[in-house]
């Protein structure tokens, strides 16, 4: 009797945390939904490996969602198979909505679900886009993503009414939820902020913006290991593509990329505090290539000391590939270094 007690216990507690994924899931809390299903689907309930491979996808974790994916299968449920059809399809639509983009080809296929109340200058919505991109800069996307969406509530609907400056305006808007969406962990979520943002600039005929925009979708694809997604972004990026492939900072030539990230620092203003955050951390992973192990502590020590304020999903990324790879290398003082910053952080 004590072990049916026992079962019955395990199996509502388990039921609970399936429910306080949902919950999270409704809240936006995407990690933590990650955290709840993964217990449940570990115990085979319902449907919960569906549901934590959407969470997944979403977070861009697209290797363990298919693996989800996989066991939901397995547990019967055949519609997970869909998921990653959808996920690849996802990505392929952005790259066949940028290359329609590119050649000029008529792309506006929604409408605002709102209606435009009182009255905005173009003007007026980029200076409250700088301002937004200024603390994404200082404090990371999860700091301000939510100000974003809430920016873009209120200036998309004007896009109705007004001409080249204002859909600019606009698509500003929707590159900033895009990059700050990714910033926050939940990739799923930027590519239709980064399609609408490309749709206004093309109907803006504004060409650098496009190429802003498809060079940040590229840098979204590249850090989530989608690499020929990432190089047709880039393509179609022309100019400001080559740029983003030089901030990629192959290990190959680690000498060349130290004289490129030095000069690259340097020109960082103090408010750009993810950006110094990533550049430093990469010339510390360039300089441990080398086996100069101290250099890369001392470049470790002012990425940590430029992090103590950012919340950035991106920038702790790169501290724990640096991480991953001192350890490989033996290099226990660095890993003591960035370990040290996530227990802090929890």
């Amino acid at each position: 009797m004590s072990d049916l007690l026992a079962q019955f216990e395990f199996d509502q507690a388990v039921e609970r945390l399936y429910r306080a994924g949902e919950a999270a899931e409704r809240a936006g809390h995407l990690r933590e939904a990650a955290v709840h299903f993964r217990v449940a689907a570990d115990q085979h309930l319902g449907d919960a490996a569906v549901r934590l491979a959407q969470v997944l996808f979403a977070l861009g974790e697209t290797a363990e969602a298919q693996r989800w994916c996989s066991v939901a299968v397995a547990d019967g449920f055949d519609e997970a198979a869909e998921l990653v059809q959808a996920d690849l399809g996802a990505r392929q639509r952005f790259l066949e909505h940028a290359a329609r983009i590119m050649v000029g080809a008529p792309t506006f296929d929604w409408l605002p679900s709102g209606v435009p109340s009182g009255h905005a200058e173009p003007a007026e919505v980029q200076a409250r886009t700088r301002a937004l991109r200024a603390l994404d800069e200082q404090y990371g996307g999860i700091a301000c993503y939510g100000s974003v969406l809430a920016h873009l509530a209120v200036v998309e609907p004007f896009i109705v009414v007004g001409d080249a400056d204002m859909w600019t305006a606009v698509a500003e808007v929707h590159e900033l939820a895009g990059w700050t969406a990714f910033d926050s962990g939940v990739p799923g979520t930027a590519l239709p902020h980064f399609e609408r943002a490309l749709t206004l600039a093309r109907q803006a005929e504004n060409e650098s913006l496009i190429a802003s925009v498809l060079t940040r979708a590229g840098r979204m694809f590249l850090h989530h290991n989608a690499p020929q997604e990432a190089l047709k972004a880039f393509q179609l990026g022309f100019v400001a593509a080559h740029n983003s492939w030089a901030d990629r900072r192959d290990l190959a030539d680690p000498e060349q990329a130290i004289a490129s990230l030095t000069t690259k620092v340097g020109t960082y203003g103090a408010e750009r505090v993810r950006a110094r955050t990533i550049a430093l951390t990469a010339l510390a992973r360039n300089h441990l290539a080398l086996g100069e192990v101290a250099a890369a502590s001392g470049l470790v020590e002012s990425a940590l000391s430029e992090a103590a304020t950012l919340r950035s999903v991106r920038a702790n990324d790169q501290l724990r590939w640096l991480a991953a790879e001192a350890r490989s290398a033996g290099a226990s003082s660095l890993v003591e270094q960035i370990t040290a910053r996530f227990a802090r952080c929890g």
